[in-house]
Protein backbone atom coordinates (compact mmCIF):
# COMPACT_ATOMS: atom_id res chain seq x y z
CA UNK A 1 0.00 0.00 0.00
CA UNK A 2 3.18 5.36 0.76
CA UNK A 3 3.42 8.66 1.04
CA UNK A 4 3.41 10.78 4.60
CA UNK A 5 0.28 12.88 3.48
CA UNK A 6 -1.70 9.62 3.84
CA UNK A 7 -1.50 8.19 7.24
CA UNK A 8 -2.33 4.80 6.24
CA UNK A 9 0.63 4.17 3.97
CA UNK A 10 2.89 6.33 6.54
CA UNK A 11 1.87 3.16 8.87
CA UNK A 12 3.13 0.85 6.33
CA UNK A 13 6.25 2.05 5.43
CA UNK A 14 6.91 2.86 9.13
CA UNK A 15 6.42 -0.77 9.65
CA UNK A 16 6.96 -2.68 6.34
CA UNK A 17 9.50 -5.11 7.72
CA UNK A 18 6.95 -6.24 10.50
CA UNK A 19 4.35 -6.85 7.89
CA UNK A 20 6.12 -8.32 4.99
CA UNK A 21 7.00 -11.07 7.78
CA UNK A 22 3.92 -11.03 9.71
CA UNK A 23 2.00 -11.97 6.92
CA UNK A 24 4.45 -13.99 4.72
CA UNK A 25 2.80 -17.49 5.50
CA UNK A 26 -1.44 -16.29 5.08
CA UNK A 27 -2.85 -18.48 3.33
CA UNK A 28 -4.04 -16.86 -0.24
CA UNK A 29 -3.48 -19.98 -2.12
CA UNK A 30 -6.90 -21.12 -2.95
CA UNK A 31 -8.17 -17.65 -3.70
CA UNK A 32 -5.74 -17.19 -6.21
CA UNK A 33 -6.25 -20.54 -7.59
CA UNK A 34 -9.87 -19.86 -7.85
CA UNK A 35 -9.38 -15.93 -9.22
CA UNK A 36 -6.69 -17.36 -12.38
CA UNK A 37 -9.22 -20.22 -13.06
CA UNK A 38 -11.91 -17.69 -13.64
CA UNK A 39 -9.55 -15.76 -15.98
CA UNK A 40 -9.66 -17.78 -19.42
CA UNK A 41 -6.66 -17.22 -21.46
CA UNK A 42 -2.92 -18.71 -20.81
CA UNK A 43 -0.11 -16.60 -19.09
CA UNK A 44 -2.50 -13.69 -18.04
CA UNK A 45 -1.38 -9.83 -17.27
CA UNK A 46 -2.30 -9.53 -13.29
CA UNK A 47 -2.16 -6.38 -11.76
CA UNK A 48 -1.46 -7.35 -7.82
CA UNK A 49 -3.20 -3.60 -6.24
CA UNK A 50 -2.03 -2.95 -2.97
CA UNK A 51 0.27 -6.23 -3.02
CA UNK A 52 2.42 -5.22 -0.28
CA UNK A 53 5.47 -7.37 0.43
CA UNK A 54 4.72 -9.45 -2.74
CA UNK A 55 3.31 -12.70 -1.12
CA UNK A 56 0.80 -13.35 -3.55
CA UNK A 57 2.78 -11.66 -6.60
CA UNK A 58 5.09 -14.23 -5.80
CA UNK A 59 2.38 -16.68 -6.59
CA UNK A 60 1.27 -15.21 -9.58
CA UNK A 61 4.56 -14.97 -11.30
CA UNK A 62 5.00 -19.38 -10.49
CA UNK A 63 1.70 -19.56 -11.89
CA UNK A 64 3.11 -18.46 -14.70
CA UNK A 65 1.10 -15.34 -14.95
CA UNK A 66 2.47 -11.98 -16.44
CA UNK A 67 2.45 -10.40 -12.93
CA UNK A 68 2.94 -6.64 -11.59
CA UNK A 69 2.61 -5.24 -8.49
CA UNK A 70 1.17 -1.98 -6.88
CA UNK A 71 1.47 -0.63 -3.84
CA UNK A 72 1.41 3.22 -2.06
CA UNK A 73 4.10 2.32 0.50
CA UNK A 74 7.63 2.97 -1.19
CA UNK A 75 8.93 0.38 1.80
CA UNK A 76 6.63 -2.50 0.71
CA UNK A 77 7.18 -1.47 -2.65
CA UNK A 78 10.94 -2.38 -2.74
CA UNK A 79 10.29 -5.15 -0.50
CA UNK A 80 8.03 -6.87 -3.10
CA UNK A 81 10.42 -6.12 -5.69
CA UNK A 82 13.30 -7.57 -4.44
CA UNK A 83 11.22 -10.65 -3.18
CA UNK A 84 9.56 -11.45 -6.46
CA UNK A 85 11.85 -10.33 -8.82
CA UNK A 86 8.94 -8.54 -10.64
CA UNK A 87 7.69 -4.66 -11.46
CA UNK A 88 6.18 -3.54 -8.67
CA UNK A 89 5.11 0.34 -9.17
CA UNK A 90 4.04 2.78 -6.06
CA UNK A 91 1.04 4.28 -6.63
CA UNK A 92 -1.07 6.15 -3.94
CA UNK A 93 -4.59 5.49 -4.96
CA UNK A 94 -6.02 8.85 -3.30
CA UNK A 95 -3.32 10.88 -4.84
CA UNK A 96 -4.48 12.62 -8.34
CA UNK A 97 -1.53 10.35 -9.82
CA UNK A 98 -1.97 8.93 -13.31
CA UNK A 99 -1.01 5.28 -13.03
CA UNK A 100 2.20 4.15 -15.19
CA UNK A 101 0.20 1.91 -17.22
CA UNK A 102 -2.60 2.03 -20.11
CA UNK A 103 -5.70 1.41 -19.68
CA UNK A 104 -7.28 -2.21 -20.79
CA UNK A 105 -3.69 -3.38 -19.76
CA UNK A 106 -4.70 -6.47 -17.55
CA UNK A 107 -6.56 -9.60 -17.85
CA UNK A 108 -7.17 -9.71 -14.32
CA UNK A 109 -6.81 -7.24 -11.03
CA UNK A 110 -6.55 -8.59 -7.92
CA UNK A 111 -6.68 -6.61 -4.64
CA UNK A 112 -6.36 -8.34 -1.46
CA UNK A 113 -7.02 -6.55 1.60
CA UNK A 114 -6.83 -3.41 0.05
CA UNK A 115 -10.54 -1.60 0.03
CA UNK A 116 -11.41 -1.77 3.36
CA UNK A 117 -8.56 0.97 3.44
CA UNK A 118 -10.05 3.45 1.11
CA UNK A 119 -13.11 5.97 2.79
CA UNK A 120 -16.93 5.53 0.90
CA UNK A 121 -16.05 8.97 -0.93
CA UNK A 122 -13.59 7.74 -2.77
CA UNK A 123 -15.13 3.87 -3.74
CA UNK A 124 -16.57 5.16 -7.07
CA UNK A 125 -13.78 6.64 -8.27
CA UNK A 126 -10.90 4.11 -7.63
CA UNK A 127 -13.59 0.98 -8.91
CA UNK A 128 -13.79 3.35 -11.86
CA UNK A 129 -10.14 2.71 -12.29
CA UNK A 130 -9.96 -0.71 -11.47
CA UNK A 131 -12.49 -1.02 -14.56
CA UNK A 132 -10.88 0.94 -16.83
CA UNK A 133 -7.45 -0.83 -16.19
CA UNK A 134 -8.69 -4.17 -16.82
CA UNK A 135 -9.93 -5.47 -20.59
CA UNK A 136 -13.25 -6.42 -21.50
CA UNK A 137 -14.21 -9.28 -19.30
CA UNK A 138 -11.39 -8.85 -17.43
CA UNK A 139 -11.57 -10.63 -13.65
CA UNK A 140 -11.48 -8.20 -10.27
CA UNK A 141 -10.89 -9.91 -6.68
CA UNK A 142 -11.13 -8.27 -3.40
CA UNK A 143 -10.98 -9.33 -0.09
CA UNK A 144 -12.23 -7.46 2.82
CA UNK A 145 -13.67 -7.53 6.56
CA UNK A 146 -17.06 -6.39 6.35
CA UNK A 147 -19.25 -4.72 9.91
CA UNK A 148 -21.95 -2.46 10.43
CA UNK A 149 -20.41 0.43 7.73
CA UNK A 150 -18.26 2.34 10.14
CA UNK A 151 -15.16 3.87 9.24
CA UNK A 152 -12.48 6.29 9.99
CA UNK A 153 -8.85 6.09 11.29
CA UNK A 154 -7.39 3.78 14.24
CA UNK A 155 -5.17 4.51 16.74
CA UNK A 156 -2.25 3.24 14.67
CA UNK A 157 -2.93 5.39 12.22
CA UNK A 158 -4.51 3.60 9.37
CA UNK A 159 -7.85 4.11 7.56
CA UNK A 160 -10.73 1.16 7.96
CA UNK A 161 -13.81 1.14 6.60
CA UNK A 162 -16.16 -1.79 7.82
CA UNK A 163 -18.32 -2.20 4.74
CA UNK A 164 -21.88 -3.73 5.31
CA UNK A 165 -21.70 -7.00 2.53
CA UNK A 166 -24.84 -5.28 0.13
CA UNK A 167 -22.85 -1.38 0.07
CA UNK A 168 -19.65 -3.14 -1.22
CA UNK A 169 -21.50 -5.38 -3.40
CA UNK A 170 -23.66 -2.74 -5.08
CA UNK A 171 -20.71 0.01 -5.00
CA UNK A 172 -18.91 -2.78 -7.24
CA UNK A 173 -22.03 -3.49 -9.42
CA UNK A 174 -22.31 0.43 -9.88
CA UNK A 175 -18.96 0.46 -11.38
CA UNK A 176 -19.65 -1.98 -13.99
CA UNK A 177 -19.14 -5.31 -12.76
CA UNK A 178 -20.87 -8.38 -12.74
CA UNK A 179 -20.90 -10.64 -9.38
CA UNK A 180 -19.53 -14.09 -9.94
CA UNK A 181 -18.86 -15.68 -6.74
CA UNK A 182 -18.65 -14.45 -2.60
CA UNK A 183 -17.43 -16.39 -0.23
CA UNK A 184 -16.56 -16.05 3.49
CA UNK A 185 -12.64 -16.31 4.87
CA UNK A 186 -10.84 -17.69 6.33
CA UNK A 187 -11.85 -20.76 5.15
CA UNK A 188 -12.93 -23.87 7.77
CA UNK A 189 -14.00 -21.85 10.24
CA UNK A 190 -17.46 -21.16 12.34
CA UNK A 191 -19.51 -18.14 10.60
CA UNK A 192 -18.78 -15.88 13.38
CA UNK A 193 -15.16 -15.92 13.13
CA UNK A 194 -14.97 -15.29 9.27
CA UNK A 195 -14.78 -11.73 9.30
CA UNK A 196 -13.49 -11.39 6.02
CA UNK A 197 -15.76 -11.46 2.40
CA UNK A 198 -13.77 -12.55 -0.73
CA UNK A 199 -15.73 -11.29 -3.99
CA UNK A 200 -14.82 -12.22 -7.63
CA UNK A 201 -16.31 -10.17 -10.50
CA UNK A 202 -16.23 -9.90 -14.39
CA UNK A 203 -15.93 -6.16 -15.80
CA UNK A 204 -19.00 -6.22 -18.64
Amino acid sequence: MGRAANPTLAHYSAHAAHYASHLADHDSAGARQRFLTTIDCQAPAILDLGCGAGRDLAGFREAGALAIGADGSPALAAIAAQQTGCTVHVLDLLSADRAPWMDHSFDGIWAHHLFFHLPDIALAHVLHRVGNWLRPGGVFYACDPTGDGMEGLATDGRYLAFRRPQSWKAAVKGAGFTLLADWRRPEGLPRHRQEWLATLWRRL
